[in-house]
């Protein structure tokens, strides 16, 4: 095989996993069930007057709030309509990976395994699919860090242009959420620096408006007033130490290997690492940095230097947003991080690693220090292909069978004429949903039922465990299990509904 040709397979191999990545997206949020913070944000903002969209509220992420809005108005209400901005965010961020990748390195085998880690993370696949702010957020965070990396690959747009879409990216992963607040602005202080140093004739107050004001604008456009009319008791969402905010940002990333995948050798083998694999990457990327910082390796040429200094430059955000989150944290006693809030720190040093990966060697040492980091981001990869899952969202995964309970409450309501369900905890909203969008049905709103409180209904919709006592206390008989979280549909012994297990 020539070189061309080795070169285009390897080009189609990266356009085909990004490809299939956008897919997955896609059918997940057609496949998938709709979660109590979907179905919230809809019925609170969406399906409301306009001005709601823009409403003071945690659940409300304004930039995805707002197209959510405007997808559903203009297309209808559908699962795919609301779940279209995040996918339009996977998009992009998917794109935005790929040039990245192609950037930091022309090993194939590096920027394979770079690219599958940034985008068959389980943790950032579920939030490319959730109808959330977080998609976009971290797209346009990326997007805005890519913007001196195309300047420098490209040679254009002029430093005007790229200072202008680096900005108005930072406003607009701003607006889709607010945790990005730390990271958008250590991100723009990078940028900011680099547009200094690359302005030649042009003043540094010019280059300062360059990249202030289009975001600025921005975010004052679309959250002025969520902004100035928020509430501080609403953000109690957070992590209280560094080490439960890396325990949640760990653990959502190696989430779950999808059991399909039992029988393989290669499940076992990456079930057998998976307590492994975090910590040797983070040993070996110190060890590499502090070799090849001795031998010279990042002095070598101009690529590698700004190859360096892009590394940094990622770093640097990394160090200046924590600093900041912990500054507010002693102060303001705002959370950390946590979970998702933390999302966007998994792409950053997803990308600083792969670059420490790409570090030129000089000596035997840097050379199978190198290797050893890409054998352990290729094992990451090969895990985070056997976690691909269809049907539920880790932090959601309570209600990954409420759309097979509607359909059983759908056929009592057709059956028995079932129209009053008491429904329990996290499963209400996203009911709800259903009920809405289905039309087919005569169910009255459904009611949210306190276990602590007697209450006559029919039907009941709630968790198994938690809600046991409850359970036993009203002698209900459970008709219904869920197959993939602890939900059940229970009924009186005596009701119009017969006590015994049904099928969706």
């Amino acid at each position: 095989m020539t070189l061309v040709n080795r070169r285009a397979c390897e080009e189609l191999c990266l356009v085909l996993t990004g490809l299939f990545a956008i897919f997955w997206a896609i059918l997940r949020a057609c496949v998938q069930a709709i979660t109590l913070d979907e179905a919230d944000t809809y019925f609170w903002f969406v399906a409301r007057s306009a001005g709601y969209v823009f409403y003071p509220f945690s659940n409300n992420h304004v930039l995805n709030t707002l197209l959510m809005w405007m997808t559903t108005h203009a297309f209808g209400t559908s699962i795919v309509t609301v779940r279209a901005p995040a996918l339009a965010g996977a998009i992009v961020y998917i794109f935005t990976c790929y040039f990245l990748c192609r950037s930091i390195t022309s090993q194939f085998r590096l920027q394979l395994c770079i690219f599958i880690c940034l985008t068959y993370n389980p943790f950032i696949c579920d939030f490319m699919v959730a109808a959330r702010g977080y998609s976009l957020a971290d797209a346009f965070l990326l997007a805005a860090v890519a913007v001196p990396v195309w300047h420098r690959a490209k040679g254009e747009p002029p430093l005007r242009e790229c200072c202008i879409w680096a900005s108005l990216a930072l406003g607009l992963s701003f607006t889709a959420n607010f945790s990005f607040a730390f990271p958008d602005l250590a991100a723009y202080l990078g940028i900011l620096s680099w547009a200094i140093r690359r302005r030649e004739k042009e003043s540094i107050k010019r280059v300062v408006e360059w990249c202030t004001l289009p975001g600025l604008f921005v975010a004052l456009l679309l959250c002025g007033y969520p902004l100035t009319h928020w509430k501080r008791e609403d953000l109690w969402w957070g992590a209280h130490s560094f080490g439960e905010m890396t325990r949640s940002l760990v653990q959502s990333s190696l989430y779950q290997l999808n059991p399909g995948f039992r029988d393989s050798g290669l499940y076992w083998l990456m079930d057998f690492l998976k307590p492994l694999l975090l910590p040797v990457l983070g040993v070996l990327c110190a060890c590499q940095l502090v070799v090849t910082r001795l031998e010279g390796s990042w002095l070598r040429d101009a690529s590698t230097r700004w190859l360096g200094r892009f590394a940094a430059a990622l770093a640097g955000i990394v160090i200046l947003s924590m600093a900041m989150s912990w500054l507010a944290f002693r102060v303001d006693k705002l959370p950390l991080p946590l979970g998702r809030t933390g999302i966007y720190l998994v792409p950053l040093c997803t990308l600083i690693a792969g670059i420490i990966a790409a570090a030129p060697a000089q000596s035997t040492v840097s050379r199978w220090l190198g290797r050893a980091i890409s054998g352990v981001l290729i094992c990451l990869a090969c895990y985070f292909l056997l976690c691909l899952r269809l049907t539920y969202f880790r932090e959601y995964e309570w209600d990954a069978d409420v759309k097979d309970i509607y359909s059983v409450l759908a056929r009592m309501n057709h059956t028995y004429g079932v129209t009053d369900v008491g429904v329990a905890g996290f499963y209400l909203s996203p009911l709800n949903y259903y009920r809405v969008m289905s039309r087919g049905e005569s169910f009255s709103e459904f009611t949210l039922v306190e276990p602590e409180s007697h209450v006559d209904k029919p039907v009941y919709v709630m968790h198994g465990l938690y809600e046991k006592g409850f359970l036993e206390r009203e002698k209900l008989v459970v008709i219904y299990k869920g197959k993939k979280s602890g939900v059940v549909i229970a009924v009186k012994p005596d009701g119009v509904v017969p006590g015994r297990l049904v099928e969706p």
